[in-house]
């Protein structure tokens, strides 16, 4: 089987091909809603109850089942597979547990509802958008020590790393969108664009920038507009995938994919998704 995207929502976890959207296999979850997967394994966290399910990836079967927190948003693997990140939002933190046994390892306090989080290439820090602190908090992966503490133009709801730079998309005093680029002595770089914020990516060498006016290719080191094309709503989320550009809208808890200039509808009643590849399997 080539790629496939499982989606979290409606009840069930469902696993679709690429580009249409069929329906490959499903499974009754309720509450599923953060993902990630690797491994062999799938994460999913439950939007109402303080749990981790694990589930072999392949067959959507349920292997393991993990204490948690509080109102999970994002669930991260560490490049080993070994650790597994949980940031969670309504208690202002991200825990560390083990992804074979699911035993907590550490935890740390960041932001204020903190909304999202990412891993840099080499595996070794973590920037979290820290919500309603105004900052992008960076952290030690192994450690969750706190490095660095980055102020941004406002509330942040995207962060990025690249080649020991921090990135941050918030909401500035206008009410449209900010991305900040930190360099790794704290100078900081402001390219300011239209629309309310949602989510930040890689796309190749460009760093994607949605809000609700339109998905922005920047340059990473000057953050210079390489190109823009519309969004089909405001972005919670945004996947590469072989087929093309994929996106959940916060709007309408859609998932849709750009194929040929075109977004194409994949699946409704959507929390989360994630790109499934052989070596996720």
């Amino acid at each position: 089987m080539g790629e496939t995207v499982v989606v979290s929502g409606g009840g069930e976890l469902r696993e679709l091909s690429l580009p249409r959207g069929q329906v490959v296999r499903r499974m009754a979850l309720e509450g599923a809603g953060a993902l990630c997967a690797g491994g062999g394994s799938l994460f999913a966290a439950s939007r109402w109850g303080e749990v981790i399910w694990r589930l072999d990836a392949r067959l959507l079967v349920p292997t393991g089942l993990f204490a948690g927190g509080p109102g999970i948003c994002r669930l991260m693997l560490s490049h080993s597979g070994e650790r597994l990140y949980a940031l969670c939002g309504e208690a202002d933190s991200l825990i560390m547990l083990d992804a074979r046994s699911g035993a907590p390892l550490l935890l740390n306090r960041v932001g204020v509802s903190p909304c999202a989080m990412a891993l840099d290439e080499t595996g070794g820090r973590i920037a979290v958008a820290g919500g309603g602190c105004g900052e992008v908090i960076v952290l030690d992966a192994q450690s969750l020590r706190t490095e660095r503490r980055l102020p941004t133009c406002g509330m942040v709801f995207g962060a990025a790393l690249r080649a020991g730079r921090i990135y941050a998309l918030s909401l500035d005093e206008t009410m449209n969108s900010a991305v900040t680029a930190f360099d790794a002595v704290g100078v900081r770089a402001v390219r300011a664009l239209p629309g309310m914020p949602g989510a930040l990516a890689w796309n190749g060498g460009s760093l994607m920038a949605a809000t609700h006016a339109g998905i922005f290719m920047l340059s990473p080191d000057t953050l210079r507009v390489r190109s823009v094309f519309d969004a089909a709503g405001r972005a919670g989320r945004l996947l590469e995938t072989g087929a093309g550009l994929a996106m959940i809208d916060q709007w309408s808890e859609s998932l849709l994919l750009r194929e040929a200039g075109c977004w194409w509808l994949l699946g409704e009643q959507v929390s989360d998704a994630i790109c499934l590849t052989a070596r996720d399997t």
